[in-house]
C-alpha cells in the first residue's frame, strides 16, 4: 500500500494505491463500485485470488473516495518473448467532483508509474468519454470475433468433457494448476490468473463459475456456454497447444449451429467478423495500434475490466 497527499487545482486530496488489504478503504471502494457498476470486489478479495496484478488507484477527500481507476497487468507472450500489458478499468468519479481534473491526474500518474514497466496499454470506454482518451495517446481500434458454422467443423475426434465444481477443492486445484501453466492459445495472449478467477470463481452471479469443464484426454480446462444454439468457447487452459476442433468436438452432444470464440485463435479454419462490446470502444496505446490494424484481433473475454 502507498499513500500520498496531493494537490489538484489548488485542492488537497489523498492518493491511495494498492490498498485492498485496508478494510476501511476497501469498503469505501466497494461502496463506490456498487453505486457505479452494481457489483463490488469483496468476493474477489475474500477468494484469495486478488493478487499484485490488480492495482487500485484512488483519490480520497477525507474518508470519501471521489475518483478511481483500476490497473490490471497481463503477461503477454509472443514468439518466445514475454512482455507486460496494462489495462485501465473501473474508471469512475463522484458526480460532485467531476470536471476538476481528477481522472486526468490518475491517468497521468498511472502512465508515469508504468511507462518503463509495460509494453502497451488498453482500455474500454463508453461513448460519453470518446474524446478523453486520445488526449493521452490512446487510439480507437476495431475488434474481430472468430466463429465457425457447425457444418464446417470436424467432430470425428470426440472427447469427453466433465463439468468442474469449483466448490470442491480437488476441482479448484485442478483448474488453478491449468490456468497457472496454460500455453497461449490465442494470437493476442493476456494471461492473468487473478482476473481469470475473478470471472470463473469469485463472482458466480456475473461470471462463469458454472461454466468450467475439463477434458481429461486433452488435459484441458474449457470455459464454455451455450446461448441460442451458439456454442461460446470463452477460453481454454492447457499446458500444451490444443487442437480447437477437438475441444469443440467434446461438446458435440449439445445442439448448436455455430461456435464463437472469446479470443483470437492462433490456428486456422475460423472466419472473422467485426465485433463490438455493446456501447464500449476499445482504445489501445500506440505500441499496440499496428497489431490491431494489421490483424483481426480481439481482447480475450476473460481479460475485460
Amino acid at each position: 500500500m502507498k499513500t500520498e497527499n496531493t494537490v489538484i487545482n489548488n485542492l488537497s486530496y489523498t492518493l491511495h494505491i494498492q490498498y485492498q488489504n485496508d478494510e476501511k478503504l476497501r469498503m469505501e471502494f466497494n461502496r463506490m463500485t456498487r453505486q457505479f457498476w452494481e457489483f463490488d470486489f469483496e468476493n474477489y478479495y475474500q477468494s484469495g485470488f486478488w493478487d499484485s496484478t490488480c492495482i487500485l488507484y484512488s483519490l480520497f477527500d477525507g474518508d470519501r473516495i471521489i475518483s478511481h481507476t483500476t490497473v490490471s497487468l497481463f503477461t503477454h507472450t509472443l514468439d518466445g518473448q514475454t512482455k507486460t500489458l496494462l489495462q485501465l478499468g473501473t474508471v469512475m468519479t463522484d458526480e460532485e467532483y467531476r470536471n476538476q481534473g481528477l481522472s486526468r491526474f490518475l491517468m497521468e500518474r498511472i502512465q508515469t508509474d508504468f511507462k518503463e514497466k509495460t509494453d502497451g496499454m488498453f482500455l474500454f470506454a463508453n461513448e460519453s468519454v470518446m474524446d478523453f482518451y486520445p488526449k493521452f495517446g490512446f487510439v480507437p481500434v476495431q475488434e474481430y470475433e472468430a466463429f465457425q458454422k457447425t457444418a464446417h467443423l470436424d467432430f470425428t475426434k470426440k472427447q469427453e468433457a466433465k463439468k468442474l465444481n469449483l466448490d470442491h477443492i480437488a476441482d479448484l486445484k485442478l483448474f488453478e494448476n491449468l490456468v497457472e501453466n496454460a500455453f497461449p492459445n490465442t494470437s493476442f495472449p493476456t494471461k492473468s490468473k487473478g482476473l481469470t478467477f475473478f470471472y470463473c470463481y469469485a463472482n458466480p452471479e456475473m461470471g462463469y463459475k458454472d461454466a468450467v469443464y475439463f477434458i481429461e484426454k486433452l488435459n484441458c480446462a474449457v470455459v464454455m456456454e451455450i446461448d441460442e444454439k451458439i456454442l461460446h468457447i470463452i477460453d481454454i487452459f492447457s499446458p500444451v497447444p490444443t487442437d480447437l476442433n477437438e475441444v469443440i468436438a467434446a461438446f458435440s452432444d449439445i445442439s448448436f449451429t455455430e461456435v464463437v470464440l472469446g479470443f483470437s485463435p492462433d490456428q486456422g479454419n475460423f472466419e472473422y467478423r467485426l465485433w463490438k462490446d455493446e456501447d464500449l470502444q476499445l482504445f489501445v496505446s500506440q505500441e499496440l495500434q499496428e497489431s490491431f490494424e494489421k490483424y483481426q484481433l480481439k481482447i480475450p473475454a476473460l481479460s475485460h475490466t
